[in-house]
């Protein structure tokens, strides 16, 4: 079972249960042993429009696809462009857990609203005074497909930032924030988060 990592960055390399690729080498990569792939969220968006078609025939053949960022591109059936959240306050950007998914299995969402260069674990109280609140994402996603089930609503508003739907045989994980595996860390308590990703696209 091969996981690929999708990048903006020349060259393939293999570590930890992940194969790091270049996304433009992504459509003459054998997808013989390939059961996920993670794209990360700078990536090139008009170039996966392009590819479209191919994309989808791997996630409908059974496929699964994690897709960070803010999508402004469909290069996929089913998703939706990627809406600016407005907020004035770290409350404005708390997120609210909908439904379980084991790719969060174990994580309270309160962990997730804020970022600090101050390092090792820190009180929530703590990181309320000294955090700066939104990496985790500011924006929301509407229009969503009919079976979509959404895990995390991002404020008041209680607008989708996470979520996932079926597609053919296939899964596609949309996250609408920063990359998730920048959420995984020994300091938020976090850490198991980059195996349950990984877990998840191996099914």
């Amino acid at each position: 079972m091969t996981v690929l990592r999708v990048v903006m960055e020349p060259g393939v390399t293999e570590s930890e249960g992940w194969r790091r690729i270049d996304v433009y080498d992504l459509p003459e990569t054998d997808l013989a042993t390939v059961t996920g792939m993670y794209l990360h969220g700078d990536i090139d968006q008009e170039f996966l429009a392009e590819h479209r078609e191919w994309l989808g025939r791997f996630v409908v053949g059974g496929g699964r696809v994690v897709v960070n960022g803010h999508v402004q591109r469909v290069f996929l059936d089913g998703l939706t462009r990627w809406r600016k959240l407005e907020f004035r306050k770290p409350a404005d950007l708390a997120l609210t857990k909908v439904s379980e998914h084991p790719v969060w299995a174990g994580i309270d969402p309160q962990v997730l609203l804020y970022s600090t260069g101050t390092p090792g674990h820190l009180s929530f109280e703590e990181l309320s005074r000294i955090g700066v609140a939104g990496f985790y994402g500011r924006g929301y996603y509407l229009d969503l497909p009919d079976q979509a089930q959404v895990i995390h609503t991002i404020g008041p508003t209680a607008g989708p930032i996470d979520y996932t739907y079926p597609l053919g045989a296939g899964n596609v994980l949309v996250h609408g924030g920063n990359d998730l595996l920048q959420f995984a860390s020994v300091d938020r308590g976090t850490s198991f988060l980059t195996g349950q990703v990984l877990s998840w696209l191996r099914r």
